[in-house]
């Protein structure tokens, strides 16, 4: 789905900038009590008595703006007409020390939010998340909140600040659920914390986007399952990961509101983890030294490199290039991975020394099968990479696998020739 990453968030800031106010007795008509009190200050440069004016002078100070003047037609009789709303911007003021004298600085939300905004794309993210943060300290109910946050974390997460980027993110969900970003703010959220492995807490993240927010697309939905499924297998949950990835295929393939068009990412994300926990689970069967278990465990470990086979070719039928090259590497990695299990598998305890030597140079040539099967499907997938000029960590992983594999061989096969 689409995030609010770049450029930066610039809801329209509307409203009073920024205004410097000068208050000296000499420039500005004041009652004789304030002249009186402005002479005072300058003689003296106090900042105490500038704050004790400053507030008697700015107490009960509201900026009100009111829309253009509309044209009415006389009401008729029966007509029931209402006076042009009236839109109150709060407007704060401080008291900012200069040389010989204080200046009053004026400023609304809108005019921190657009300075806070100068700073962002300039790429001063410092002093950007500052001010964000403290326009919602002074203006917590204006509708420019909610949005500073945001961009206070898309900020935080150009500093690689994660974890202060998932608090932003967190809190206009919970300050702000109303919020038409409270939902983006969540999977933003949950994507620091997954940069984190911070698991847990990208759970609680998802959890609430699938149990609070009432304006998650079926798109959506399959997302936060597939991102769920994962952060669960990091968890080593795997049996409510196996559920929580079902869902997400089943949502994409039932979603009424999915377009044809939309992205098969998550999909098939979902469905590649799916081939990944069958993949866990016939590299947790071993293979015991004693004969009379070896061939049960073997018959098991060999049904689940074929179920997991089958789940990884449905990824690569899904057709998303990322997934379908990851998928295709990981079927060469089953071929490799049985080969490795049986070669480290212990001899039948009843061998000599010497006959066990034997027994493993013979077992060697009889599984080399599965080498070159591993080898005939990174081929693919580098076939495949080149025809849909594909780069990524699969690919490289399938090149690097591929030249060990057959250096493997070589080796394998001069050693039998000498011999």
């Amino acid at each position: 789905m689409s995030r609010k990453n770049s450029p930066p968030f610039t809801k329209g800031a509307g409203g009073i900038s920024s205004v410097l106010l000068m208050l000296r007795s000499d420039k500005i008509p004041l009652p004789p009590f304030f002249k009186g009190e402005f002479a005072k200050l300058n003689r003296q440069n106090s900042y105490g008595v500038a704050l004790a004016v400053l507030l008697i002078f700015s107490c009960g100070v509201l900026a009100c703006h009111r829309r253009p003047p509309l044209e009415v037609p006389e009401p008729q009789q029966d007509d029931q007409s209402t006076p042009p709303d009236m839109v109150l911007t709060p407007l704060h003021f401080r008291a900012v020390p200069a040389e010989d004298h204080f200046d009053i600085e004026a400023y609304d939300a809108a005019g921190l939010f657009d300075r806070a905004r100068k700073y962002q794309r300039s790429n001063d993210c410092q002093r950007a998340t500052s001010i964000y943060h403290r326009l919602v300290a002074e203006f917590p109910t204006s509708t420019l909140a909610a949005p500073s946050l945001y961009n206070s974390g898309l900020c935080n997460t150009a500093m690689k600040a994660y974890r202060l980027a998932a608090e932003d993110y967190t809190r206009i969900a919970t300050a702000y659920p109303e919020s038409e970003d409270a939902t983006a703010a969540l999977f933003q959220a949950a994507e620091a914390y997954e940069k984190l492995e911070d698991w847990d807490a990208a759970l609680a993240a998802f959890d609430l986007i699938l149990t609070e927010r009432a304006d998650v697309s079926d798109i959506e939905r399959v997302e936060a399952l597939a991102r769920k499924g994962s952060a669960l297998m990091a968890l080593d949950k795997q049996r409510q990961a196996n559920t929580t990835l079902n869902t997400a295929v089943l949502v994409f393939r039932t979603g009424k509101g999915i377009p044809a068009t939309a992205s098969t990412y998550y999909y098939a994300m979902a469905s590649f983890k799916l081939a990944e926990i069958i993949h866990g689970e016939m590299q947790a069967v071993t293979l015991p030294g004693e004969e009379a278990l070896i061939k049960p465990a073997l018959e098991q470990k060999c049904q689940l490199l074929i179920d997991a086979q089958a789940a990884y070719t449905k990824t690569i039928r899904v057709a998303h290039p990322h997934w379908a090259a990851a998928a295709a590497f990981r079927i060469g990695d089953l071929y490799l991975n049985l080969w490795e299990d049986m070669v480290a598998a212990p001899p039948p305890a009843d061998l000599e020394r010497e006959a066990r030597e034997v027994y493993a140079e013979v077992l060697k040539d009889r599984i080399r099968v599965l080498l070159k099967k591993a080898i005939f499907q990174w081929e693919r997938t580098l076939k495949m990479a080149r025809r849909l000029n594909l780069s990524n960590q699969w690919v490289e992983q399938t090149t690097q696998s591929l030249k060990e594999i057959r250096e493997r061989l070589a080796i394998d096969v001069t050693n039998t020739a000498t011999e």
